[in-house]
């Protein structure tokens, strides 16, 4: 999956589940509920993470949504599905959205990563901390639960731009979100949470432009 992407799983209700990113490790857990059904305990070694239900026995719960944090400061949004299961494993291979310096080196051309939008470092990767900024701080759930399509949720500042939360919504029909219908006058870069939308479903989009 795509770095700032969404991470779709099932756990189990019964016995262990194993999450695992592939080549590097996790570092932290947050849950977008503040009661959890589920007890979480990292590996010191590997840096994989297991989940062990913790509510009633012989309960299915709902569905919880969060955000994986790696140590190389890669996000993802996660949607886990309990179900009766024994034990579950979820690997997660993470493709990231910009190139890094710890990977690749120093970018050697004054190309659109190496342009300054603020005196700091390049555009992109400012947009694409601003993007990370307002999904921590603005987004509560892991899908919209109501909202209009392209009603804007909350606002968020970040430094000299602001993130704007929006929600994309599919009619009596599934169709494609493309990140063309939320640029405008202003608007630097748009992220969206899932591309395919069933019938009837929504999913966030983070809209980052510049401060009026």
């Amino acid at each position: 999956m795509r770095e700032d992407g969404l991470a779709r799983f099932n756990v189990s209700t019964t016995g262990v589940t194993r999450i695992s990113v592939m080549g590097q490790r996790i570092k932290q857990i947050i849950s977008d509920s503040d009661m959890t059904m589920f007890e979480s305990r990292a590996d010191d070694v590997t840096g994989d993470l297991f989940l062990r239900y913790s509510g009633q026995p012989g309960t299915r719960p709902e569905p919880e949504g969060g955000y994986l944090i790696t140590e190389k400061g890669m996000t993802i949004a996660y949607l886990m599905r309990p179900i009766t299961a024994e034990t579950q494993t979820v690997l997660i291979d993470i493709k990231p959205s910009r190139q890094r310096e710890d990977e690749a080196g120093a970018v050697e051309d004054e190309g659109f990563v190496s342009t300054s939008l603020s005196g700091g470092g390049g555009i992109a990767e400012e947009l694409t901390e601003a993007t990370r900024e307002t999904i921590r701080k603005g987004i509560r759930t892991a899908f919209p639960q109501s909202g209009a399509n392209n009603a804007l949720i909350r606002s968020v500042a970040v430094g000299d731009l602001v993130g704007e939360v929006r929600v994309a919504k599919a009619g009596k029909a599934a169709r494609q979100v493309r990140e063309q219908e939320f640029y405008r006058a202003g608007v630097l870069s748009v992220w969206v949470q899932d591309a395919s939308l069933a019938a009837g479903e929504r999913c966030w989009v983070v809209v980052v432009r510049k401060k009026p």
